[in-house]
């Protein structure tokens, strides 16, 4: 297989032009699935403005047919995005106040978003159409007693009430209560506390409980019915287990003797019903190898083998743990393998799947017991345009089924082909709002939403008498589901499911069976643990307060559910792009309990998977609305994880991990900076698409910024922050890392490369972005495929020698980059406090000074802060 990868590639590199200002106008991808056929040339243009701000982008698919552009842009004259127009996404609008704060927004859909602000520029109100769905109010000076002075203390959203009760020292929220409205629509709220708290239900609301400590890790939290998980950490601030208090019964372990590797990866882990998994990591590229699960009696629950291509793409899949069978003349094992074209997409997918499939949203029919003869071999081929919008999907197996998708002329909306019906461009019109929202999951299932583009409401059976079913949705000020209301009608009954989303737990009623259910969630290492314990309405075949153990495999699928004495409850799996192949399991009842399936995301009733931004339709291998982010991850607003789901994960329905910011760090005078930014501005230059932030800590006098703002020639995609002002400085001033920073950044400039070391590794693991020195040059543009990485990965330069020895090689941090809170960062942090530990009594800027030697001194830096301690947490890998 390796072999077909590399004749595939051969003659098929990325090209790039640019116009005589080096910016890149034209970028050139060859796309073969077959080494025997020529590359398609597609090729994605751009164009800028005076300032080089890009205003217009086409993708190759509309470029070739000289469609209108996919996205257009208008900036302000200080840089800031006024309008843009998407193909996919419709068109907004927004007005800003001078501070660049947003005052008010349009969209294609007519609605209309105004934000009122108070002295200190935080938001107080937010209206949509002039109806109020937010209030915001901030602890005063008195606010003392529970540390909420300046503090949110109430915010009335879409969903209800949150209330902030009380804060931590660390500035950490310690007690919050959440209230539901009364009724599921969108509210209107009025000015006083009085009317407000009318639209809400009555009783007091629900009530969490957080501990810290020293390190602001959560120690104990309280979840509303008074359960209480307390979580063990190692003294290198790793989670190594978690205990559960459930309803002040007996405590019991959920899951213990965590172990992690150098990069913070969990290698080993003991769940509370004794089962022991393990990862098995490459040393030379810290890919995954292995993944078991192991009974305390000795049998083996899952025993995961990956291969992959030389670029880190997985080819193959083994489960050891199955047996291969032999059913309907065929030889079944439990193996899956991928195939790839030229730019990474899938191409073909093999694997086992239920001898009895369905092919839409619905799941397969469920095995009890599993039957392993009741499988069958399946194949999967996928094609898709120069958008790479997927045009045909080709099924062959127990029940042999293909399924066409037709896009639109000018934009990547699309619809399926369905009973030989091909969908012209009028119906794909009509199929969506003018915001790119689908209207229509399958015939008859309308779909309806929000003012903020979240899906708002399902409507699977409409009736011309009498209610429809429907299920409705509401969710926080950021976009997070907490609520989920299902009506259906039974005759002259109506019946109502009720799921609440609170901090580590479900509250789900059903009036048809009168059954209350808090399901309890904890997180442990790799996999989750559930706890359900029935307040009423328990079906007669199961336990009450019943724990299950989710195995996952490498994205997050949960695989094998497990009870408390490690024997099997379920078992899954899944077609590459999520739909489930085949499920099994000892009891179709306890089975139904599963909710979380498809990469750790809640699978519901409507066959959509939940991923906190927007929901994803896996038989269609799409998003059911645009990418609320723009276009962080392509001008494809609909299209999933590059076409290559075996290889990125998608964690919430949104943006690729890294995004598109470019960090630099200057500390001390400003006379030595001016040298280098001639390079920041050529890498602005190259990557117009990026964002890039030069933070100083110096004491700048008066001129010297519009010097550096003037010497960067007015750059707009470059922008100047003072460090001392950010509020992640105000963090960082809070964490052991600054005890060290302050150390080195003194008097003595040559310390400054070390108190930078420190700073650097925070700063990214706040923000996520590149890092890169001001002395480093960019000899290209960034290019998306240069971070074709796992999830929460840092990306790093080559190793490089050491200048006081040849033959030791260190992991070069000046530049890297990362994900926002990255545990391997999290990880790096650590280690340099531990390893400062031994010159604090001293100092390490007073042993720097005393040091004559300057490759000693280096030598120290790298070993406590800088690439040496680097090489410790991550792995190497070239960025180009």
């Amino acid at each position: 297989m390796v072999e077909r990868s590399i004749a595939l590639h051969q003659h098929t590199p990325a090209l790039q032009l640019v116009d005589p200002r080096g910016l890149p106008v034209v970028s050139i991808a060859l796309c073969r699935a077959s080494s025997d056929i020529e590359p398609q040339i597609l090729g994605s243009h751009a164009s800028f403005d005076m300032a080089g701000r890009p205003v217009s982008r086409w993708d190759p698919r509309l470029w070739a047919d000289r469609a209108p552009a996919s996205l257009s842009v208008i900036h302000s004259l200080s840089g800031q995005v006024l309008a843009s127009d998407s193909v996919d996404a419709g068109w907004r609008v927004l007005l800003a106040g001078e501070a660049g704060q947003v005052l008010e927004a349009w969209d294609g859909r007519g609605i209309v978003r105004r934000t009122q602000y108070d002295a200190l520029l935080r938001p107080t109100e937010v209206f949509e159409d002039e109806h109020c769905v937010e209030r915001l109010l901030y602890g005063g000076p008195d606010a003392t007693a529970y540390n909420q002075c300046g503090q949110l203390i109430r915010h009335d959203d879409p969903a209800g009430t949150l209330l902030d009760d009380a804060y931590g020292l660390s500035g950490s929220v310690i007690r919050q209560t959440r209230r539901f409205l009364h009724a599921v629509d969108e509210p209107d709220w009025p000015e006083s506390l009085t009317g407000r708290d009318a639209l809400l239900e009555p009783h007091e609301g629900a009530t969490t409980h957080w501990r810290y400590n020293p390190l602001n890790e959560t120690t104990r939290q309280t979840d509303a019915q008074g359960n209480v998980q307390s979580l063990d950490y190692t003294v290198a601030g790793q989670l190594r287990g978690t205990r559960l208090l459930l309803n002040g019964l007996a405590e019991n372990v959920l899951v213990s003797a965590i172990e992690y590797d150098a990069q913070e990866r969990v290698v080993s882990e003991t769940a509370g019903n004794g089962v022991v998994s393990t990862a098995l990591y490459a040393t030379e590229d810290g890919r995954l190898l292995e993944l078991n699960a192991r009974r305390a009696d000795g049998p083996m629950l899952q025993d995961l083998l990956y291969d992959y291509d030389p670029v880190g793409n997985v080819i193959r899949i083994e489960d050891r743990a199955q047996p291969t069978v032999y059913s309907g003349n065929q030889r079944i094992a439990p193996v899956s393998t991928y195939q790839y074209d030229t730019l990474y997409q899938l191409i073909e997918a093999t694997g086992r799947e239920s001898s009895v499939v369905n092919h839409g949203p619905v799941l397969p029919g469920f095995q009890s017991p599993a039957d392993p003869t009741q499988l069958a071999n399946y194949t999967q081929t996928y094609r898709y345009d120069a958008g790479g919008n997927l045009q045909q999907l080709t099924h062959t197996g127990a029940q042999s089924h293909s399924r066409t998708l037709v896009t639109a002329r000018y934009s990547n909306r699309s619809l399926p082909v369905i009973n030989d019906h091909i969908p012209d461009e009028a119906e794909i019109a009509a199929a969506f709002d003018a915001n790119g929202n689908l209207l229509a999951l399958q015939a008859g299932q309308d779909l309806s939403w929000d003012r903020r583009n979240q899906l708002q409401q399902v409507r699977p059976v409409i009736r011309e008498s009498g209610n429809d079913d429907s299920e409705r949705y509401s969710y926080d000020a950021s976009g997070q589901r907490l609520r989920k209301v299902r009506t259906t009608q039974a005759k002259a009954v109506t019946h109502i499911a009720d799921v609440r989303y609170l901090p580590g737990l479900e509250i789900r009623t059903d009036s048809a069976t009168g059954e209350t259910l808090h399901v309890v969630i904890a997180q442990g290492g790799r996999n989750n643990v559930r706890v359900l314990h029935w307040a009423s309405g328990k079906p007669d075949a199961l336990e009450n307060d019943q724990t299950r153990y989710t195995l996952n495999d490498h994205l997050g699928c949960g695989t094998l559910e497990l009870d408390a004495q490690g024997q099997l409850i379920s078992q899954e799996s899944y077609y590459p792009f999520g739909g489930t192949s085949w499920w099994a399991g000892r009891n179709a009842i306890e089975a139904n309990y599963k909710t979380v399936h498809y990469s750790g995301k809640e699978r519901d009733a409507t066959g959509l998977y939940y991923y906190g931004l927007r929901y994803y339709a896996p038989w269609l291998q799409r998003w059911i609305n645009p990418d609320p982010a723009g276009i962080e991850d392509g001008l494809n607003l609909y299209g999933t994880l590059r076409n290559n789901p075996l290889t990125f994960i998608d964690a919430g329905g949104g943006v690729a991990d890294i995004p598109k910011h470019i960090h630099y760090i200057w500390l001390g005078a400003p006379e030595p900076l001016m040298k280098h930014l001639k390079g920041i501005e050529n890498t602005s230059v190259l990557n117009p698409d990026y964002q890039m932030t030069l933070h100083l800590h110096m004491d700048l006098r008066k001129g010297d910024e519009t010097e550096i703002v003037s010497a960067l020639r007015g750059r707009r995609n470059v922008h100047i922050s003072n460090l001392r002002e950010e509020e992640f400085f105000k963090k960082f001033q809070k964490t052991p890392s600054y005890e060290i920073y302050k150390d080195l950044y003194g008097d003595d400039p040559r310390h400054y490369s070390a108190a930078s070391d420190v700073l650097r590794y925070s700063l990214i693991n706040h923000y996520g972005g590149i890092y890169s020195d001001t002395d480093d040059s960019f000899t290209r543009g960034i290019r998306d495929s240069d971070f074709i990485t796992k999830h929460n990965r840092v990306f790093t330069l080559y190793p490089t020698d050491t200048p006081w020895n040849r033959s030791e090689f260190v992991l070069n941090n000046s530049s890297f980059a990362s994900p926002a809170k990255n545990p391997v960062l999290s990880s790096l942090e650590k280690e340099v406090v531990s390893r400062y530990s031994v010159y604090r009594e001293t100092g390490l800027g007073k042993v720097l000074s005393s040091t004559a030697d300057v490759n000693d001194r280096m030598r120290i830096v790298s070993a406590v802060t800088g690439p040496e301690c680097s090489r410790t947490c991550c792995s190497g890998k070239g960025v180009g």
